[in-house]
């Protein structure tokens, strides 16, 4: 493909052909005569027989010298626009003749972006993915992992360029949540948790589920970040001779031209929600504006010290204006419009102690990067969504609220799996176990939060860990048998199945030394 891009630019350096030109004839112009991409090749070309011709002439040359064919018949001859005769044209190449919009690598050309039949194939392949009949034979982990590789596959090619109707948004996410939460055939299933939980990190009780309008956001913001990245790329050249860039050149001007492609102009209105999340880091300076760019300390210049950005002399000024290097040594002057007052050497003492404790390179180009995210802690949720009776009762299904486990109080998330006595010897057993005296608390969020917390520090933490979600699956298995199967287990019994549960599960998730059950017990010195 080397050799028909060198010949086309010869072409064009002949006039030979032309392609399209972007700019005005005030500012400098790009012209783009072709795309390659693998085997694909897009060639642009004026209405011209002359050069339909001469482009006729070029693709026999480029057969001679290479030996290869090119397979005119499925070649197609597309209009932009209203071009007369172009069945005329079409016959001079000896090819067929098409219209926009059509495919191009996968995706639609010369389609409306905002239109939603563009995403009429995406759903059609999600809902053979996601087919009823394949519930039935999956657990959730397994429904739950085709979901991820469905969207994962699927969608991000269009995500990461055409923005999501709401419409198709919605669509998608209900095929997703149906096919998590269905049940066999059309069975009615009740939705346990909300899809925005659903979407959370998993350290933040969530399921890792990307949330689509979220998804779609972040990849079109990454053509901005690329914009202010890839200053070479031929499709940034483009962009920026199509809509002018601001100082610096991390970003396109503001267009309020009603004409022309918009998809840009979309992508391009998130710069304000895109720029909270990066910074620059200084090279020579000369890219970055000193009191309106975010290249020292928190917060941009303007917006720290707006007493003395009132009195600057140039507002718009360059951080290579206020910057000297002298023997590796960095050097910073500022200029007002006036003598500095008595109650502004105070900011004018700030904001030198922040520009020279700031580190810059002083030379090379400088470079935007991102924010530093802090951590804010570790938390683990419990949703409280069972269906115990309380919550079957909010979804408007009658019947009588107590325990299945005690038989004496109302059923709800906190009581079966903390509160209820039976449930209260287990914990207690647990407790015992360790050596630990502690008080219960009111809700199964703080018991989970405070596990992982510093109350979490033993010996055998990979044992530790395990065992809440453990003896709450045991328990919440014994209340469904009581209620659904009428088979009881009485406290001993249960104990035992918890002790063996606990020691099939620690066994599987980590390096643990023990292989027998009695050598789990002895380990752990229980006491049962």
């Amino acid at each position: 493909m080397e050799a028909i891009s060198r010949m086309m630019d010869k072409a064009i350096s002949g006039s030979l052909l032309s392609g399209f030109t972007v700019g005005t004839e005030e500012s400098s112009t790009l012209q783009v005569s072709h795309l390659l991409f693998a085997d694909d090749t897009l060639i642009f070309c004026a209405v011209e027989p002359n050069q339909i011709l001469n482009l006729r002439y070029l693709l026999t040359w480029f057969e001679a010298i290479s030996s290869l064919k090119v397979n005119l018949a499925k070649s197609e001859l597309v209009p932009v626009g209203d071009v007369p005769h172009i069945e005329d044209l079409a016959a001079i190449l000896e090819c067929r003749n098409a219209s926009l919009p059509l495919k191009y690598l996968g995706l639609p050309l010369g389609a409306k972006f905002k239109a939603q039949t563009i995403w009429d194939g995406v759903l059609e392949i999600m809902e053979r993915r996601l087919a009823g009949w394949k519930r039935m034979y999956l657990s959730k982990g397994g429904r739950l992992t085709l979901i991820k590789s469905t969207l994962s596959n699927l969608p991000t090619y269009f995500l990461s360029l055409f923005p999501i109707p709401v419409s198709v948004a919605q669509r998608m996410e209900k095929l997703q949540r149906d096919f998590l939460w269905g049940g066999l055939g059309d069975e009615f299933k009740f939705h346990l948790v909300k899809w925005d939980q659903i979407c959370q990190p998993i350290q933040n009780g969530g399921l890792a589920v990307r949330n689509l309008t979220m998804f779609n956001a972040a990849l079109l913001g990454k053509w901005l970040w690329r914009y202010g990245c890839e200053r070479d790329a031929l499709w940034r050249r483009v962009i920026e001779m199509k809509y002018g860039s601001e100082v610096g050149g991390w970003c396109t001007a503001h267009s309020r031209a009603p004409y022309g492609v918009s998809l840009w102009k979309h992508i391009s209105k998130g710069w304000d929600k895109f720029s909270k999340y990066i910074r620059f880091e200084v090279g020579e300076g000369r890219q970055l504006r000193f009191l309106h760019d975010l290249w020292c300390g928190e917060t941009i210049l303007r917006e720290v010290y707006p007493d003395l950005y009132r009195i600057a002399c140039d507002k718009d000024a360059l951080v290579a204006n206020h910057m000297q290097v002298c023997n590796a040594t960095t050097l910073w002057n500022l200029d007002f419009i006036r003598e500095s007052q008595d109650w502004e050497i105070d900011s004018i003492s700030s904001l030198l102690n922040l520009l020279y404790s700031t580190k810059v390179k002083g030379s090379g180009v400088d470079t935007i990067c991102w924010m530093p995210k802090t951590q804010k802690g570790f938390q683990v949720a419990s949703l409280g969504k069972i269906l115990t009776a309380d919550n079957l009762q909010h979804r408007n299904i009658i019947m009588v609220s107590w325990c299945y486990l005690c038989k004496i109080n109302g059923e709800t998330t906190n009581h079966v799996l903390l509160h209820c006595p039976y449930a209260k010897e287990v914990w207690d057993m647990v407790f015992g176990m360790f050596g630990v005296h502690w008080v219960m608390p009111r809700k199964t969020i703080d018991l989970l939060a405070y596990w992982q917390g510093s109350f979490g520090q033993h010996q055998h933490f990979e044992i530790w860990k395990c065992i809440p979600h453990c003896l709450m699956w045991c328990l919440w298995r014994e209340r469904n048998s009581r209620s659904f199967e009428g088979i009881e287990k009485n406290v001993a019994d249960l104990k035992l199945l918890v002790l063996r549960t606990l020691f099939k599960w620690v066994s599987a998730s980590c390096h643990f030394p023990c292989t027998t059950f009695l050598e789990f017990l002895d380990l752990c010195s229980f006491q049962v």
